[in-house]
């Protein structure tokens, strides 16, 4: 078991001051489309960050109190041992217990073997290989006892991944329905990697689609500043509003960008995502990632050794205005102290 830092810890470390700065909080934005979905907010955007504790933790010392992030990210991979999902599911919980009691962790679910090495394991699962790997995973998420989102086999389309569509479509509507069947209070993710795997055409897209039945959330995950432009993310928002589903951001860190270089990392990466938010009403949630990746590309292995510092606290710039642009009415914050 992780050691905790208890809520009152964290609220300990809020930065209280808040320094003039050039940047005013927006003027207006698009009201939010309303698609009646589990867990989601009638006219705002739900507020969420990771991806581990301890960063959660820094990221909701700078927001504050007030802005306590509603959404917390978290990870397991399916086809890890019944032991260690047994043991994440406890850790889980432990970590909630010290947070405000609406907060809802955002899961993603891997299904592969390795680090982005195309070691999708979706045609085992549909074989039975991992069933009792499953049984954990929902006892574990049935255990915590709160509103959660699953991104089931988050990235689908990413050849890092390796999914083949007819077994992921499998994998999605079993899990889905295990998840019913137990009433397990959790509302499904169907996340594609957006910008990451070339904004795939939508003809192939769709082909990794479970159906409206089996999805209560589209998600896409945004990382360099390029893609925030890109019209083809427009494109996906927009077929998202045709299946009538709500847009969870379920990944976003300014990539390559970073926040080092203070006004010229707002806007280069900031102004425009949160501009791209505003603009776009069937986004209703977003989770940041305010990690230093050269240090977690080092820790986990994986090749993000030049993805640069996202930590919000490590630039009082990108502080001051990322606090400022949340605290727009359309962001959704934790409401339970």
């Amino acid at each position: 078991m992780k050691l905790r830092k208890p809520i009152a810890v964290l609220l300990m470390l809020v930065a209280a001051c808040t320094k003039p700065g050039s940047h005013t909080s927006p003027v207006s934005y698009e009201p939010r489309a309303f698609y009646n979905a589990l867990f989601e907010p009638e006219t705002g955007i739900l507020h969420g960050a990771g991806q581990d504790y301890d960063s959660y933790l820094a990221y909701a010392g700078q927001t504050g109190s007030s802005l306590f992030p509603i959404i917390y990210m978290d990870y397991i991979g399916l086809t890890r041992s019944v032991e260690k999902i047994d043991e994440w599911g406890q850790d889980l919980r432990a970590e909630l217990e010290n947070l405000p009691p609406d907060v809802m962790p955002q899961i993603g679910l891997n299904l592969t073997a390795g680090n982005d090495d195309g070691s999708g394991q979706d045609e085992s699962i549909v074989q039975g290989m991992y069933d009792a790997q499953i049984d954990a995973f929902i006892a574990a998420l049935k255990a915590l006892d709160r509103p959660s989102f699953v991104r089931i086999g988050y990235e689908f389309e990413g050849d890092w991944n390796g999914y083949k569509p007819k077994t992921f479509v499998a994998v999605f509507k079993i899990i889905t329905r295990r998840l019913r069947d137990r009433q397990v209070n959790a509302a499904t993710v169907w996340c594609s990697a957006g910008g990451s795997a070339g904004f795939v055409p939508w003809e192939k897209l769709e082909t990794y689609y479970p159906g409206d039945e089996w999805v209560d959330w589209w998600g896409v995950d945004i990382f360099s500043p390029e893609e925030i432009t890109d019209p083809r993310l427009v494109t996906f928002l927009k077929k998202a509003d045709q299946h009538q589903k709500p847009v969870m951001i379920g990944e976003t860190t300014p990539r390559y960008v970073g926040v080092t270089n203070g006004e010229v990392s707002w806007n280069k990466w900031f102004r425009p995502f949160f501009q791209f938010m505003y603009q776009n009403p069937q986004v209703k949630a977003f989770c940041y990632i305010n990690w230093d990746w050269a240090y977690w590309s080092e820790k986990l292995g994986f090749g993000w050794h030049d993805w640069k510092d996202a930590r919000i606290e490590r630039n009082e710039y990108v502080r001051h205005n990322y606090i400022n642009e949340l605290k727009s009415e359309l962001f959704v914050h934790t409401s339970k102290k």
